[in-house]
């Protein structure tokens, strides 16, 4: 039933979903105005296209338009209606029968012209009713924007760690067959620690995987909390002046404190763990390296492809930068048709670099792409702090340390197999196992400032 209060508001400056006079009024695509908290808690919970409420017309979500009423016509409607309602609702002093037209910040209380002139009260700082309540208003307006804001970040963090969490089994289980792949290279007595290091790493992803799961509820019951309280402050904030203001302290003090401890989404990590003897192995087979500087092929797009990816970890469409003149891509002079050969590429402490394998004929093409064919390469991608290994192709993300400095890299051609390796640590990073090799083989690097 509706309350005196919204009966005599003009209707034109009603919400039609709430039934009550506009909070934040907003004006969407088709003309038709709402509060903003009321039509974005209905928006959220649609299952279908969101629509307009009153015309079901199609409206983009964020398609919103604001609407300049509200201190305009809203407020003075608003003071029209206080001044209809029945006396017994205007707060009458007790003492001196008269309307409590102060508030009192010292003791949060109302009081009238008389009463603020007392000794009691004749040092404390004193206000009009109504300009404090708008004040509060502004604040708790502001709080629901806040609130609103750190829930679509909350819900784009839910996104983010339930991705991962979804392929973490299956990451495991890749990781832990590209760790068994490297064992058998190794001398008989290693068998033991090859089975230490896979029980561990599976037990360290089932660890892993349980704080995933953990991460994700935390997150979930984050998401509701945070509506929980933006309802309290929607409510809040449609109640009258003296309601509104004798709750408001504490409904501020725990927005703000909620929003102190917002979870954040998980960066797993595996832990790499030395491989004895790799090393000492690999450099049997070990070749220098030389770049030909004779080939002049910059391969911009790959290079941009990495940008992309470094600005949108989910991959989506963004401009591109152009190429820096600076830090281009080289090729190797050398080219592979047999054999077994290994190498090593300082990256320093670049925070986004590019090496590896590209079939021979890539060196005379401009279009070499993250999703090109007969490309193996092993790519470190900064976003702000946060760095993120993939290989190609296809694009595949590792969970491990990010390495530094010397990085190895093994081919042996018959076999189809190409490994990366942490020098620094002597540990796998990743590798290609059971590749066809057909063609020839070059060497490619490409290192971004750091």
């Amino acid at each position: 039933m509706e309350s005196a209060f919204t009966q005599c508001f003009p209707s034109e400056f009603i919400c039609s979903i709430c039934k009550d006079n506009f909070t934040d009024p907003v004006t969407i695509s088709c003309g038709h105005r709402f509060c903003t908290p009321c039509l974005c808690l209905l928006w959220e919970d649609a299952q279908t296209a969101t629509c307009c409420p009153v015309c079901k017309a199609i409206s983009p979500k964020m398609d919103f338009k604001s609407t300049i009423l509200a201190k305009e016509h809203i407020l003075p409607t608003r003071e029209s209606v206080v001044c209809q309602l029945p006396s017994s609702a205007k707060q009458m002093c007790r003492i001196h029968q008269v309307v409590k037209l102060y508030f009192c910040q010292a003791d949060t209380s109302l009081l009238c012209l008389f009463c603020s002139h007392s000794p009691e009260h004749a040092a404390h700082e004193h206000y009009p009713v109504k300009q404090v309540a708008e004040h509060y208003r502004e604040n708790l307006l502001m709080q629901m924007k806040s609130i609103w804001k750190k829930k679509k970040e909350n819900q784009s963090n839910i996104k983010k760690v339930t991705n991962i969490f979804r392929v973490w089994e299956g990451f495991v289980n890749l990781r832990m067959v590209m760790i068994g792949a490297e064992y058998p290279k190794v001398y008989q007595y290693l068998q033991e620690e090859k089975q230490k290091h896979l029980e561990m790493l599976a037990i360290e992803g089932k660890i892993v995987f349980q704080r995933l799961r953990r991460n994700v509820a935390r997150m979930v019951h984050m998401g509701k909390l945070l509506r929980r309280v933006y309802e309290e402050l929607k409510e809040l904030c449609l109640k009258a002046d003296v309601d509104m203001l004798q709750g408001v302290g504490d409904t501020m003090k725990r927005s703000h404190l909620m929003q102190l401890y917002i979870p954040q989404p998980m960066d797993p990590q595996l832990s790499t763990w030395a491989i004895t003897g790799m090393l000492e192995r690999l450099n049997s087979f070990r070749v220098y390296v030389t770049l030909d500087h004779k080939i002049r092929n910059c391969h911009v797009a790959l290079t941009e492809d990495l940008r992309r990816l470094q600005c949108s970890p989910d991959h989506q469409d963004v401009p591109r930068n152009p190429a820096s003149s600076e830090n281009t891509p080289s090729w190797g002079a050398q080219t592979f048709t047999t054999g077994k050969h290994y190498w090593e590429v300082n990256v320093g402490n670049s925070r986004n670099w590019i090496i590896g394998l590209c079939k021979e004929s890539w060196t005379s093409r401009n279009d070499m792409l993250l999703n090109s064919e007969d490309i193996f390469l092993l790519l470190c991608v900064s976003a702000e702090d946060h760095f993120s290994l993939f290989s190609t192709f296809p694009l595949l993300p590792h969970y491990v340390q990010r390495p530094q400095g010397w990085i190895g890299v093994f081919l042996d051609y018959e076999c189809g197999i190409i490994s990366f390796i942490n020098v620094a640590r002597s540990s796998l990073i990743c590798n290609f196992l059971s590749r066809s090799f057909s063609f020839p083989l070059r060497p490619f690097i490409w290192c971004g400032p750091k």
